[in-house]
């Protein structure tokens, strides 16, 4: 079931060590809230030295995978999921299995949204999109999850991705019809923007995980918080509004395993993890 290992990048354990203690300074998802609406611990002055070197600490981290996600075991999560799942649906993962998931405090730590399938898309009048056109190969293959990961930038990946985690929400946007098609050419149109180390919302051109689908859906309005001098967007955050019934995003499901197997749980079940992760 479980492929264990560290999938490791060249940097030695030595730079990870040291990568690791910075990004924690750097990463959207710190530590320990000092205002209500502000999270962060670390002082500036270590976040301005660290700051240049935010793009080769998150690339020596991201290299790190110690095992698979566990509702990645063949257990029939995904099938799961496939059967739930619609164009536009938000997912948010918990990545405790990696290093990066470590980084920062927060159960969920990264963010994708699912594009449709050839069929799904055709449904919508949007397989000749001029956006879309170009993806046609990478559709068909099954990679039809956009997301902003620090390995690649903004991509398509496989659905199959969306169940490499411990634990899965998903959330749908509700929108009228026309606002969902064009939501989803914009966000195929940001395929190959480079990823934003700096985790900064005040500019575009470059993205990180949750900033995408904020670019991608403005109709969402994602909650905000400050962080050492930044506005970022948390995945817990949003999960938070969406089960709170605030905004226009509808829980749909909540996956959690563990070495046993995995669960279907609701929107309380997911408050509550929330919930006991931050006071950790």
């Amino acid at each position: 079931m479980k492929r264990n290992g560290i999938a490791a990048g060249k940097p030695a354990l030595g730079l990870r060590v040291f990568a690791l203690f910075l990004l924690l300074g750097l990463a959207a998802c710190t530590t320990t809230a000092r205002h209500k609406n502000e999270v962060g611990a670390y002082p500036p002055w270590l976040i301005s030295i660290a700051e240049p070197a935010a793009p080769a600490i998150g690339m020596a981290i991201s290299a790190v995978q110690w095992r698979h996600g566990r509702l990645n075991s063949g257990s029939g999560a995904l099938d799961y999921l496939r059967a739930r799942m619609r164009p536009l649906d938000v997912f948010l993962f918990s990545n405790k299995h990696r290093l990066s998931g470590h980084t920062g405090a927060g159960l969920f730590g990264h963010s994708a949204v699912y594009l449709g399938s050839e069929r799904d898309l055709k449904a919508l009048g949007l397989w000749n999109h001029p956006a879309i056109v170009p993806h046609h190969q990478a559709i068909r293959e099954g990679r039809s999850v956009i997301e902003s990961a620090q390995a690649h930038g903004t991509a398509l990946a496989p659905v199959a991705h969306l169940a490499d985690t411990d634990r899965m929400v998903l959330l749908r946007p509700q929108l009228a019809r026309e606002r969902k098609e064009a939501a989803i050419a914009r966000l195929f149109a940001l395929v190959g923007t480079r990823f934003d180390h700096h985790y900064r919302l005040d500019e575009s051109g470059r993205l990180f995980c949750t900033e995408l689908i904020e670019l991608g859906i403005p109709e969402l309005r994602l909650p905000r918080r400050e962080t050492y001098g930044r506005e970022v967007i948390l995945p817990d955050d949003v999960a938070l509004r969406a089960i709170s019934g605030g905004g226009n995003l509808r829980f749909v499901a909540y996956l959690r395993a563990d070495r046993e197997g995995w669960e279907s749980a609701g929107p309380a079940d997911l408050g509550a993890d929330i919930k006991r992760s931050a006071a950790k």
